[in-house]
């Protein structure tokens, strides 16, 4: 077969050895007379590279292998996609996971659905109408989510109506895509081109993400850590200092904590816990006032002063609630040192904080409204954006 090819299936993989096999034949099967292309491109220590090129010849579509030596395994699973992109021949590039909870028989299904919809790029949503995830547990599920809320609060609105923005399983136009913008840190691709590609027109197809087949898991400590690394390397690309001044603003704030709490502590000598409650109060008010007077000093604000510091109170001590499940979760989900989930926890946190203040407590009286293009999707499974 010559000439462009109709579709590439770009599949990272990591040590994925014993998943190669049916999830070749899944895709042959679910795409049976169609014109495609499957792309490995792998960072293995096991024997997946092997097991690839001795499978390459069963099959009537062309199955290539980009096995990266270490010294090129730059920008984790998104670097690995990116490679996919750089040697892609089709009109249509679809990305999914080799460990088969992708499903390969949703492939000509989001194809259609891209053409039927007119989309520059279909998300397989574990979030939308139609999806179920048997596959997550209730602490991956909580930890997806918590993620995707993250991102939500930065980039409010080009996922507004966005389910799934970290889905590893998407379809888009290769010709729509300028991989010289592209700056891949960690496995959470989709939503950096989402970003960076304001004008793609997406929409959202669920899909039932099932068990691993085989092997294990790639999420860590160290991708968490990355995703939210590149989250905020993304939002100050965009051009938001406002931001940028309030996560200031949030680590003197954890100074101003640390010092109270020693001050109630040792001078006092208060229960521990009675003072970290009243150094939560002491940073809560710095934080309040470097927010009022320097992040949104410029803004005339609907309610006075002292509802704004109400609220900011009131969600400021809620959230400690949030973050004692979320570190939970972390740790037993993921295995992550306490330290480090505390940390993110935090983050997270501040940026839900964020967007509570900037939407709400220090929201403009005369707000500028910005109209958001969306059509209905065509089919009840999915959701157009």
């Amino acid at each position: 077969m010559t000439g462009p090819r109709l579709l590439s299936v770009i599949l990272p993989t990591r040590n994925e050895s014993q998943n190669i096999e049916p999830l070749l034949n899944r895709i042959a099967q679910a795409t049976e007379g169609m014109a495609i292309e499957v792309i490995f491109v792998d960072d293995s220590t096991d024997n997946t590279p092997q097991v690839i090129r001795g499978l390459s010849n069963r099959f009537a579509f062309p199955v290539r292998l980009i096995a990266r030596p270490p010294e090129r395994r730059t920008g984790g699973l998104g670097g690995a996609v990116v490679e996919g992109f750089r040697n892609a021949h089709g009109h249509w590039v679809c990305v999914m996971d080799a460990d088969l909870q992708h499903p390969p028989e949703m492939l000509p299904k989001m194809l259609r659905h891209a053409q039927e919809s007119e989309s520059d790029l279909v998300i397989g949503s574990r979030f939308a109408d139609g999806a179920s995830t048997p596959g997550l547990n209730q602490i991956r599920t909580a930890i997806s989510e918590t993620l995707i809320l993250s991102a939500r609060v930065l980039f409010l609105d080009r996922l507004r109506r966005v389910k799934d923005p970290l889905t590893g399983f998407f379809l888009v136009q290769r010709s729509k895509i300028d991989l010289s913008q592209l700056k891949p840190n960690g496995f959470k691709i989709l939503l950096e081109i989402i970003v960076q590609f304001p004008t793609l027109k997406l929409s959202e197809l669920g899909f039932k993400m099932e068990s691993r087949n085989a092997g294990e898991s790639k999420a860590s400590m160290q991708e968490v850590t990355r995703y939210f690394r590149k989250l905020i390397e993304l939002r100050l690309t965009r051009g938001n200092p406002r931001f940028l001044y309030f996560m200031a603003v949030g680590l003197t704030g954890l100074v101003v904590n640390n010092l109270a709490m020693t001050m109630f502590t040792e001078v006092f000598h208060l229960y521990y816990l009675t003072s970290a409650f009243l150094a939560t109060q002491a940073s809560t008010l710095w934080n309040f006032m470097l927010t009022e007077f320097w992040v949104f000093g410029d803004r005339r604000a609907q309610s006075s002063s002292w509802k704004r510091f109400i609220g900011f109170a009131l969600i400021n001590n809620a959230l400690l609630v949030v973050r004692g499940p979320m570190i939970a979760g972390m740790v037993e989900g993921l295995h992550m040192h306490y330290l480090g989930a505390n940390l993110i926890s935090i983050v997270a946190a501040t940026m839900l904080r964020y967007l509570f203040a900037d939407k709400f407590l220090w929201s403009s009286k005369h707000p500028a409204v910005k109209p958001v293009a969306f059509t209905p999707a065509p089919k009840q499974q999915s959701q157009q954006i």
